[in-house]
């Protein structure tokens, strides 16, 4: 073999070489050449950030709040970035939508806060490993602010069950409570106050009866009277899941106790109270709303 034929060889190697680390490069960050990798389980729970809402209609809300920013809200009334101390980290702030909600025939009874990054909802565990804003503290807030003011019917903030939710991208909905739920709320003689027995717990509550099929439109809920600065309820209730318990199958609520910084703090799942639909997944059921 001549020298230009052997020169022609080792280059030949050497591109050789090259593409391959390419491929396996490529195939690695899920690039055009190989395949991308598939999802984590984390990633199942929580989504992507490339999901697409063109081709889902569950992520319709993901593509309200996709790449908005304070200066850039979109279609939202408003993006928030928290103040620097409330930030998972500071160097990487996240954001919030705010946003009408769809459901109610009501005014101002009806909006919702989201996390701009995608979340896909109560399952995900980015939600209690301390990456994440305290959305709980922020929809209280916010609904403060935006929820009109009725004696009758206080503020009500919640979260559905992955289940029973309509869409997937995690939203705390801001809306009044059904009257109903607050009287048997009030008439508590002796309610739990600590969040650490929050589901010990078993409480009996009428709902709104135009939202339940239950003929004595009663629901069982997990409910504590907490008085105090309102914590991450996602981190409390999963702090408190046995082995095999499935947090997608909770929805929560936080409710206006009528006193200073108190307030009825309140999860069920359908299961609650021992029968198919004794308690409930959605939360809808404990809101004034007058559906559309």
């Amino acid at each position: 073999m001549d020298d230009t034929h052997s020169h022609r060889f080792t280059r030949l190697l050497s591109t050789m070489a090259v593409t391959a680390a390419i491929v396996a490069s490529t195939a690695l960050s899920g690039g055009g050449i190989a395949s991308a990798a598939p999802p984590t389980p984390t990633q199942k729970l929580c989504g992507q950030a490339g999901d697409n809402p063109k081709t889902d209609s569950r992520l319709w809300l993901w593509g309200q709040v996709k790449n908005t920013t304070p200066k850039k809200p979109g279609s939202n009334l408003e993006v928030v970035q928290p103040a620097g101390q409330v930030q998972p980290n500071p160097k990487k702030p996240k954001y919030y939508a705010v946003r009408h909600g769809g459901d109610s025939k009501g005014v101002d009874d009806d909006f919702l806060i989201v996390p701009t990054n995608r979340v896909r909802g109560i399952e995900c565990p980015y939600l209690w490993d301390g990456s994440q804003l305290n959305l709980w503290s922020a929809g209280w807030w916010q609904g403060g602010k935006r929820v009109a003011k009725d004696p009758a019917k206080p503020l009500a903030i919640g979260v559905n069950s992955a289940e029973k939710r309509g869409q997937d991208q995690l939203h705390i909905h801001l809306a009044q409570v059904y009257p109903g739920t607050l009287r048997d709320l009030k008439a508590i003689s002796h309610p739990e106050t600590s969040l650490f027995n929050w589901r010990k717990t078993d409480v009996v509550l009428d709902v709104d009866p135009a939202k339940t099929s239950n003929p004595n439109h009663q629901k069982h809920f997990h409910v504590v009277k907490y008085t105090g600065a309102l914590p991450d309820l996602f981190k409390v209730l999963h702090g408190q899941m046995a082995v095999g318990d499935d947090i997608g199958k909770f929805s929560i609520a936080v409710v206006d106790a009528g006193q200073p910084n108190t307030y009825f703090v309140l999860a069920s799942t359908p299961t609650l109270g021992g029968g198919k639909d004794t308690g409930t997944g959605l939360m809808d059921q404990i809101y004034a709303w007058v559906h559309k």
